[in-house]
């Protein structure tokens, strides 16, 4: 189950429908691409900051002639930068004013941006199916004279209990 976080500028419906929505959690594309996902994404700052952490450290391995190494720690920036790719747009969407107002979790986008927008909006939870049971309620036992059973075997010193 994915789990997502919701940011708003502003109040209101209409900033309600601008909401931008942000998965938390790895990200496989921030470790392909690096800081070209950060721009796709549109968090400059963080493509920039990136892209300059990314050259800074080559430039040092390239001086200290160990130029082999480059590949390799160039793919460990990334790791982290997928890591904590869902943050760090976070991070990104706070510089430009938006604010965390919601954390959902959901099988998949669509749904969790019903359960958004019906609890932002205060829709009635009758409008949606019902939701599964994880597990059905078993019955309560009972003895043979109809008091509830506790745990396996009635108790001797209660009326219905066996004798023996």
């Amino acid at each position: 189950m994915a789990r997502y976080t919701a940011h708003v500028k502003g109040e209101g419906p209409e900033a309600l429908a601008r909401a931008r929505f942000v998965k938390d959690g790895f990200s496989w594309l921030a470790l392909t691409f690096g800081a070209l996902w950060f721009l796709v994404k549109g968090a400059w700052i963080s493509a920039l900051l990136l892209f300059s952490l990314q050259l800074a450290i080559s430039m040092l391995l390239q001086a200290l002639g160990l130029a082999m190494l480059i590949p390799l720690v160039s793919l460990l920036v990334n790791f982290l930068a997928a890591l904590e790719s869902g943050a760090i747009l976070a991070w990104e969407l706070a510089i430009k004013g938006h604010r965390l107002v919601a954390v959902i979790s959901g099988d998949d986008r669509d749904v969790m941006e019903r359960r958004f927008f019906e609890d932002a909006l205060g829709e009635s939870a009758a409008a949606s199916p019902p939701a599964a049971m994880p597990f059905a309620s078993a019955p309560v036992p009972r003895a043979a004279s109809g008091i509830p059973v506790i745990g396996l075997f009635p108790s001797p010193s209660r009326p219905g209990a066996p004798r023996s």
